[in-house]
C-alpha cells in the first residue's frame, strides 16, 4: 500500500504553522517574564525581617535629590552576602538615584589601584563607600555588625548578634547627601597632639585621616591667634595640652560653649589644660592620678608586673558606646574622671559616666615618685574607675527619650590611645562614634539593628537515607523507566 503523499501547499501551511507556533510560544514565555520583571510581589523570608528596610529609610531613599553612588570594596569579608542583599533593597526603593559599583583588584587592579589614590584608602579593607557629588564617607564592615563577645569560647571568633547594616547605610548617606563636611577644630599652641604629624609616634595623623573618611574635615585652631571658635565648628577637640590654656582662650570657650557647642577635652595623666573650673560647672572633674594595675605574665613566670594601659571593660548604655559593648578599650596614659556630686547643680544630672575599668585597676597618686606603684589605701582612688564621661545639655531630667538641642561636652582620660603609636580600631571606633554623637548623629536614627537568628537542622539517620535513596536511586530510576518506554513507544 502506498504512503499518501502531502501535497505541497499542505506541507508548506504545515511548516509555517509550526514556525508560527515556535513564535507564539516565545512571545508568551518573553511576555511572562516580563510581567514577571515590572509586577511581582517582594517578601523578606529572613528571620526577623533582616533585609527589609525600615519606612525611614525609605523615605529617605524617595527623597534623594540625586543619585548617590555606592562603591563597595570587599576582598575577603565574611558579611559580602548580606552586604550585597541589603544594597539590592537600597537599588529597589532607591531606583535611579542609587549607583552600586563593585571593585574587584582582582578583576581590573589598574581601576581599584586608582579609586584608592583618589579616595586615600587602602584596597585590603573591606569597605563600602558613599559617594554623593565630592563628599563621600566609608563604612567599614566591623561597623556593620556587634559580637557576643559574652558566649564567645576560648580561642572562638565570638558569634555575630546583631546586623546594622541599614542603620549603617542610611546614617552614611544622609551623612554625603547634608553637603559640605562638618569642620572639627584641633585646638594647638599648648603642646596639643598634631593632626598634621603622620610620622612621629605622639602625632594625630592617623586619626585625622579616618576623620576625613566620615564626611569630617579636621582642622587646626589657635585661639591666642584668632581670639574665638569659629562660627562654622562643629567640634572644638582638645587632645592632650602640656600648658595649661590662658583666660582669654578659656574665656572663648565658655562662650562656645555657652551657645551651645561641643566639645572634647583628651587629658592623660601627663596632660594640664587648665580647664578644670569650665569641666566642674558641668559636673565632670579630671583627677590628679594614673591609672595602674597588678598583673601577672603568661603562665605566672616572673612574678607581677605593672599594667600602665588602663582597660575599659564596662560601657553604658549610651548612643556613643553602645557598640563597645563586649570590648575591651584600652588608653595609656589614662587618669581617672569623677563625677561632680553638687546637688545645687543642675548639670550634675545631665552627665554620665561612659567607660569603666574592672575593680583590679586603682588611680596611683604618687605616680611621679614612685618607681613601682602600689595600692595605699586612703590615698589612692579604688576601682572600678571612670575613664570617659559625657555631659548633654540636651537632656531633659526626668523626661526620658525627651532630647533638645544643647552643649554637649565629652572627657577622655586620655589622649595617648589615639597617636599614630597606640591607636587601635576599637580606640578609633570609640572617638568616631563620640563625634557622631557630638553631631547629633546617633547613628541610629529610629532604626533598630537586627537580630542575627542561627537555626541548626536536626535530621534523624533513618530520615537521611530515606531522602539520599528518592533523590540518588528512586528519582533517576524512574526517568529512565520513562526513557525507555518513550523509545518503545516511538520505534512502534
Amino acid at each position: 500500500m502506498k504512503g499518501v503523499r502531502v501535497s505541497h501547499p499542505l506541507r508548506f501551511q504545515l511548516r509555517i504553522n509550526n514556525i508560527l507556533t515556535i513564535l507564539l510560544m516565545f512571545a508568551i514565555v518573553w511576555m511572562v517574564n516580563y510581567l514577571g520583571y515590572k509586577y511581582y510581589y517582594r517578601k523578606d523570608f529572613s528571620k526577623g525581617g533582616l533585609y527589609t528596610l525600615s519606612s525611614k529609610t525609605i523615605n529617605v531613599l524617595k527623597s534623594l535629590p540625586e543619585p548617590v553612588k555606592i562603591i563597595v570594596s570587599l576582598t575577603n569579608s565574611k558579611l559580602q552576602s548580606d552586604i550585597d542583599t541589603l544594597l539590592k533593597e537600597y537599588k529597589y526603593y532607591g531606583g535611579n538615584k542609587i549607583i552600586i559599583e563593585h571593585i574587584d583588584p582582582a578583576l581590573n587592579l589598574e581601576k581599584a589601584e586608582a579609586l584608592a589614590k583618589r579616595l586615600k584608602f587602602d584596597l585590603q579593607e573591606n569597605v563600602v563607600i558613599f559617594e554623593y557629588k565630592n563628599f563621600h564617607k566609608f563604612v567599614t564592615d566591623s561597623q556593620l555588625v556587634e559580637y557576643d563577645n559574652s558566649v564567645a569560647m576560648l580561642g572562638q571568633s565570638p558569634p555575630i548578634k546583631a546586623f546594622k547594616g541599614e542603620q549603617q547605610f542610611t546614617a552614611a548617606i544622609l551623612s554625603v547627601v547634608e553637603g559640605k563636611p562638618a569642620k572639627v577644630y584641633f585646638l594647638t599652641g599648648h603642646g596639643e597632639r598634631s593632626i598634621d604629624n603622620y610620622t612621629q609616634p605622639g602625632g594625630y595623623g592617623i586619626i585625622a585621616n579616618q576623620i576625613r573618611k566620615e564626611n569630617m574635615e579636621p582642622l587646626n585652631l589657635n585661639l591666642l591667634e584668632s581670639g574665638s571658635i569659629p562660627d562654622d565648628a562643629s567640634v572644638l577637640v582638645i587632645a592632650g595640652p602640656k600648658n595649661p590654656l590662658s583666660s582669654s582662650e578659656i574665656q572663648a570657650i565658655n562662650r562656645f560653649l555657652d551657645a551651645k557647642g561641643k566639645l572634647i577635652v583628651l587629658e592623660g595623666a601627663n596632660s594640664n589644660s587648665g580647664l578644670e573650673s569650665v569641666l566642674a560647672n558641668y559636673g565632670i572633674v579630671f583627677q590628679n592620678d594614673k591609672v595602674v594595675a597588678i598583673g601577672r605574665l603568661i603562665g605566672g613566670i616572673g612574678g607581677e608586673m605593672i599594667i600602665d594601659k588602663a582597660a575599659g571593660t564596662h560601657f553604658a548604655d549610651h548612643p556613643a558606646v553602645k557598640a563597645m559593648i563586649g570590648y575591651t578599650l584600652q588608653l595609656p596614659d589614662c587618669r581617672s574622671i569623677s563625677l561632680a556630686s553638687e546637688a545645687s547643680n543642675p548639670n550634675v544630672k545631665k552627665v554620665t559616666a561612659l567607660v569603666k575599668t574592672p575593680e583590679g585597676f586603682w588611680g596611683e597618686t604618687n605616680w611621679k615618685q614612685e618607681e613601682k606603684p602600689k595600692y595605699d589605701p586612703g590615698v589612692d582612688i579604688p576601682g572600678p574607675l571612670i575613664l570617659a564621661a559625657v555631659y548633654d545639655g540636651g537632656e531633659v531630667p526626668g523626661k526620658e527619650g525627651i532630647h533638645v538641642y544643647g552643649t554637649r561636652i565629652a572627657a577622655v582620660g586620655s589622649s595617648a590611645f589615639l597617636a599614630n603609636q597606640y591607636i587601635k580600631p576599637d580606640g578609633v571606633d570609640f572617638f568616631v562614634n563620640l563625634l557622631n554623637w557630638m553631631l547629633q548623629k546617633e547613628m541610629a536614627l529610629g532604626i533598630a539593628p537586627k537580630s542575627i537568628q542561627e537555626f541548626g537542622l536536626s535530621v534523624p539517620a533513618s530520615q537521611r537515607q530515606t531522602v539520599a535513596m528518592i533523590c540518588l536511586v528512586t528519582v533517576p530510576f524512574a526517568f529512565l523507566i520513562l526513557g525507555v518506554g518513550m523509545y518503545f513507544s516511538r520505534r512502534r
